[in-house]
């Protein structure tokens, strides 16, 4: 009997195991990629840097390491290239939010959002509103987007 417990078990906290152990493996590749571009340095070839950037975001989601890597490339976008690539950001942006929607992150890119949109646009009034009724953010930073 207490066998078949144990391998009922193992074959439930398996998958678990392997879940995390897959999770652990891919930001150890999102660090050596971090790595890369740390050794490229800030002066380095835009191009260069979001390419790594994308990929990062691309083979790291779930990870720490992946959604770090949406807002560093949005920050690229916005300050790395000759020209600033607003667009770009801010679909960089979207797509942290709908991949990561749950994120400790989530209200900061919302803000960096609502700051990229133009005033007036639909999708910067339905962020501001969000922000104002997040209760993760300070009261002083909720007032400020009324």
């Amino acid at each position: 009997m207490k066998i078949k417990i144990f391998a009922l078990l193992s074959i439930l906290i398996m998958p678990v195991c392997s879940y995390g152990a897959d999770i652990a493996s891919i930001e150890r590749e999102g660090m050596i990629m971090r790595v890369e571009l740390n050794t490229l340095g800030a002066n380095a070839d835009p191009s260069e840097r979001e390419a790594i950037l994308k990929k990062i975001a691309e083979r790291c989601k779930g990870t720490e390491e992946g959604e770090s890597a949406y807002w560093d490339l949005a920050d690229l976008y916005l300050e790395g290239f000759p020209e600033e690539m607003r667009k770009e950001a801010q679909e960089t942006l979207e797509l942290c939010l709908k991949t990561y929607p749950n994120s400790r992150r989530a209200s900061m890119v919302k803000c960096k959002l609502a700051e990229l949109y133009d005033a007036g646009t639909p999708r910067r009034a339905e962020l501001i509103k969000q922000l104002q009724n997040d209760g993760t953010l300070p009261n002083i930073l909720r007032s400020s987007f009324k």
